[in-house]
């Protein structure tokens, strides 16, 4: 479901946006911006509260926080801002392009694979390091 390059960044740690190639980074902040509704506009303080939640969840590979992720979302045209900082809106426009990079599954279903890819890979670490211990 997630696009190989983009599975192979959502089980790491500590992710730094300003550091990924800029196909990568689109990834990353298509998958972020599925946690914005489509169409519907939100004061800042809503927009933040659901990045910070994304970023407790889906997210946790980055290393930022969510006003770092809402200004690169707005800047890499993922969500629209109005001029005077205080709606955001993810219109057509902006989730064509994420569904562009992604495909047409929904923000919750590509949460839900990140998160089984995460606990995938953990799973895998923890098998690893016990069979480590009985040797």
């Amino acid at each position: 479901m997630l696009p190989p390059r983009l599975a192979a960044l959502v089980v790491k740690d500590g992710v730094s946006l300003g550091l990924l190639a800029e196909g990568d980074r689109a990834l990353v902040l298509a998958l972020a911006a599925g946690a914005i509704e489509v169409g519907r506009s939100y004061r800042e303080p809503e927009v933040n509260d659901l990045l910070g939640a994304w970023l407790a969840g889906p997210g946790t590979m980055l290393r930022t926080d969510h006003v770092e992720l809402r200004r690169w979302l707005v800047d890499a045209g993922f969500v629209s801002r109005d001029g005077f900082g205080r709606a955001y809106v993810r219109g057509g426009a902006e989730a064509a392009r994420a569904t562009a990079l992604l495909g047409e599954a929904t923000g919750e279903a590509l949460s839900t694979a990140v998160t089984g890819l995460r606990a995938a890979r953990s799973a895998e670490r923890e098998a690893r390091r016990q069979a480590f211990a009985v040797r």
